[in-house]
């Protein structure tokens, strides 16, 4: 496991082996502004591309950030295209147990022109993480 990000708001590593990204928000993630949510996602979206890694597995039980719908369109517009562009296909997300910050996950996929990556919700980090390793 290669990683490439471990800050206060949360860890980002690359599997090589699995072509996974795995990406685990921290309970300071909370404390996040837009600004900063921004900085964090364009970091992101520069690893995606550097890996050109197809499996992303997005981890927001412990901590995650409430996407206000104009950041949700920001994603949508800005990163997606970056990270889809970079081959990403497959993505398992790990929920929040904050509804509010659940919702905004949820709108924001919903929200990008995403057609062909896959997306699969789950509760357990293995059950995530197995899915993403069948063909």
């Amino acid at each position: 496991m290669i990683t490439e990000v471990d800050n206060k708001y949360w860890t980002i590593q690359y599997d090589e082996a699995n072509q996974i990204i795995l990406c685990e928000w921290k309970a300071e993630a909370e404390e996040l502004n837009d600004e900063l949510f921004k900085s964090e996602m364009r970091g992101y979206a520069d690893i995606v591309e550097k890996y050109r890694a197809p499996k992303l597995l997005l981890n927001t039980r412990i901590g995650s950030y409430a996407l206000a719908p104009d950041i949700q369109e920001w994603v949508a517009t800005e990163i997606a295209p970056r990270t889809m562009g970079a081959g990403q296909r497959k993505m398992a997300i790990i929920l929040s147990d904050n509804l509010f910050a659940q919702v905004s996950v949820e709108q924001m996929l919903e929200e990008g022109d995403m057609p062909t990556l896959m997306q699969q919700y789950f509760d357990d980090k293995e059950e995530a993480f197995a899915w993403l390793c069948e063909d």
